[in-house]
């Protein structure tokens, strides 16, 4: 007698792929989103940083780097620029081309991660762009 599968017991097999495959697609999906959520935390850092900048008697936001930032006590001694950011790529921070305006920059980040970003800045950047695995916000 040859031993086989019923198809009761295919239909399960099937099933436990069907669900394994749904569990995974819902924890990349919970993972990207706390890497966005990370990203933009670390972005208000930067802003409060370049803030205190301005307030502590600087002019325009002209020669503004997270090194000079790091060194008057803006920002947290371990912040680390390179390299660091959710997707492995780094932080930036530079004066606009509008000096009164700063832009800070994240790179190696992908397009969708790009337009969530955006639209939690939404209403409190002045301008938000992405090109070339770069997204700026500027403020």
């Amino acid at each position: 007698m040859k031993k086989s599968f019923t198809l009761v017991e295919l239909v399960l097999v099937i099933s436990i792929v069907a669900l394994l495959i749904m569990a995974i697609g819902l924890t990349s999906g919970i993972r990207e989103n706390a890497k966005v959520h990370s990203a933009a935390e670390s972005v208000k850092t930067l802003r409060a940083a370049a803030e205190s900048y301005i307030a502590s008697g600087s002019m325009t936001y002209t020669g503004i780097t997270i090194d000079g930032l790091k060194t008057a006590g803006f920002l947290p001694s371990r912040f680390t620029a390179a390299g660091s950011n959710p997707w492995g790529g780094d932080y930036a921070i530079a004066a606009n081309s509008d000096a009164n305006k700063v832009d800070i920059s994240l790179s190696a980040i992908g397009a969708s991660a790009a337009a969530r970003l955006s639209a939690l800045f939404a209403n409190s950047a002045a301008a938000t762009a992405y090109a070339s695995d770069t997204w700026t916000a500027t403020f």
